[in-house]
């Protein structure tokens, strides 16, 4: 497949699911099922932080690609900063270019889609850079539903240079996952940590911790079960009032820590059942 029609699929992807099942502040939920359909297991993979800072992008990247390619998932979740990032519009997107390439794998058996968050490199705190996210992804945050999960795609990136959800997306979101209440399972995904762990730490949603630990509570009373981060390039798990935050930012960038300490290339794994869920760590050695 074609690094166009890679990019037309995803961008049709997103559409899709904008079009179906987005909660925004100004829209009503979609209308309840008589009765809901029988759930299903499935399984979906997320990954994070594949910039490759101004070289060839890492054969780690086409590596998950191409394992993920042959799984039985139905989409991937990406947690930011796939590309380098600059001030220079033609330099970012010759930047996707390249991320299209790295992921064309993903594609090589069948389509599988892709829901992106924003990561720091891919908005940079430049408009015309979220303009350019848009084009290809259409929008920064929204949320969809699958076998009754709920999963929300956050943006940290886009007020300025701080790591924040507040505004008009805090208010949607808090719409948002009201509506969602009653969801098997609740995911989220957003680029920059609640709690980080190593070189990010001051640089993260821990940069305002009011705002942060209101996040968190939110999170809490709306019965988040997961959320999954990137922007520390490693792999860290810990719980939190019942909520699992991961930071998988092991997608191909240079590593920040020791392997004993989470510093490995890797993606994450998620098998959904009836009565739970699992998050496996696989590593990823090219």
């Amino acid at each position: 497949m074609s690094m166009t029609k890679l990019r037309t699929f995803t961008v049709a992807f997103i559409a899709a699911l904008l079009a179906a099942s987005v909660l925004s502040a100004q829209e009503q939920a979609p209308p309840q099922q008589d009765a809901a359909p029988q759930f299903r297991p499935f399984d979906f993979a997320v990954f994070g932080d594949s910039q490759p800072y101004g070289n060839e992008y890492s054969p780690v990247l086409r590596e998950i690609a191409t394992q993920v390619g042959r799984l039985d998932v139905p989409f991937v979740i990406g947690a930011g900063d796939y590309i380098d990032g600059s001030s220079n519009q033609t330099t970012v997107r010759r930047q996707w270019e390249g991320f299209f390439t790295a992921m064309q794998p993903l594609q090589a058996n069948r389509a599988i889609p892709v829901a992106l968050a924003p990561g720091n490199h891919d908005i940079r705190g430049v408009h015309r850079n979220a303009e350019i996210f848009c084009e290809y992804f259409k929008k920064l945050y929204f949320s969809f539903n699958y076998e009754g999960c709920h999963f929300v795609i956050l943006d940290s990136e886009t007020i300025g240079a701080d790591a924040r959800v507040t505004g008009t997306q805090l208010a949607w979101l808090q719409q948002d996952l009201e509506a969602a209440q009653g969801a098997r399972f609740t995911f989220v995904a957003m680029h920059r940590p609640l709690f980080p762990v190593d070189g990010n730490i001051g640089f993260s949603l821990d940069k305002h911790p009011k705002e942060r630990d209101a996040l968190h509570a939110l999170f809490v009373k709306s019965g988040v079960d997961a959320v999954f981060h990137g922007h520390e390039h490693l792999y860290n798990h810990q719980e939190r009032d019942g909520i699992h935050y991961f930071i998988s930012g092991g997608g191909g960038a240079s590593l920040y820590a020791e392997p004993e300490n989470g510093g490995f290339h890797h993606y994450l794994f998620v098998s959904v059942a009836e009565d739970g869920f699992v998050v496996e760590v696989k590593r990823v050695t090219p």
